[in-house]
């Protein structure tokens, strides 16, 4: 069931549902400690102000396509997001941890705001990879904001933006982030036997050319679709992280290499995680180089 409210002008509307912002007791209704960061939530009370008005918006993908094509798909995406922070419980630590109800709930509050066909596989494929992509990058977000602290006890008192109030989620995230299960998670590989060098001749082999750390480090440390570990996971986010990051005027963007040795560390001649392997050659800025 859900309920739908507008309160005088401007007009601020607030659904009613399985997550949702408030709670309904009779005719009367308690506000809850908001979770959501302030521009999410604003973002969120914006659209379903515009769906009030305007009706649901139509969200479709062509065929052949991989993602919709519409003026609204960024809002689409952001909404995943939020909806996905909201449902997914944090003890949930790896997406097959996710049970699927907790993924139907999300369809559902997108279908408030969105007009979907979920039977449509192409639709249904993009919606549960927003959905694992905002997953993960929660998952590595929570941690690396932990890691700011120095000290234990300092982290744990200041939680993340968007677990402020759900202390009970953050100290879960705090126990699992000290205990030694996790700080003992080596960077384990999935070749075996196999060195990374006959990965790699194998990669190259398959794909016809050249083939990066980068990419290396990823085919080696997943079984079955899945990183070993949260360690290796979070570890391929950071290099993606900064593959995709602006580089600065006068300056070249970081190699593979680089990459691998700043998220991984390295000693001479050794690559964690990688194993050993040539020495990258150093990079000098343009501006260096040209005078």
């Amino acid at each position: 069931m859900c309920v739908k409210i507008c309160f005088g002008y401007p007009a601020v509307m607030l659904s009613y549902s399985y997550g949702s912002l408030c709670s309904l007791e009779g005719s009367s209704f308690q506000q809850v400690t908001p979770t959501l960061r302030r521009h999410a939530q604003s973002r969120l009370l914006k659209l379903e102000c515009h769906v009030a008005i305007n009706r649901c918006i139509p969200m479709t993908i062509a065929p052949g396509a991989k993602k919709p094509i519409s003026p609204h798909v960024v809002r689409f995406s952001q909404v995943i997001g939020v909806w996905v922070r909201k449902t997914f419980p944090v003890r949930c630590l790896k997406w097959a941890d996710v049970e699927r109800e907790y993924i139907e709930v999300v369809k559902g509050d997108l279908q408030r705001l969105f007009v979907l066909d979920f039977n449509d596989q192409a639709m249904n494929r993009f919606v549960e990879h927003q959905m694992l992509t905002t997953f993960k990058e929660f998952r590595v977000d929570c941690h690396r904001h932990f890691k700011k602290y120095s000290n234990p006890e300092e982290a744990r008192a200041n939680p993340r933006s968007a677990l402020v109030g759900r202390h009970e989620d953050w100290h879960f995230l705090y126990v699992h982030y000290i205990s030694r299960a996790f700080q003992k998670q080596p960077y384990n590989h999935s070749s075996r036997s196999k060195s990374f060098l006959q990965r790699q001749y194998k990669l190259v082999e398959r794909k016809g050319e050249p083939a990066d750390r980068v990419e290396l480090f990823r085919k080696t440390h997943i079984r079955a679709g899945t990183f070993v570990s949260q360690t290796t996971e979070d570890a391929h986010h950071q290099m993606l992280e900064l593959q995709s990051k602006p580089t600065l005027e006068g300056s070249q963007p970081l190699s593979e290499d680089e990459i691998c040795d700043q998220v991984l560390g390295r000693r001479p001649g050794y690559s964690k995680g990688l194993g050993w392997g040539p020495k990258p050659k150093a990079r000098r800025t343009t501006s260096a180089s040209s005078s």
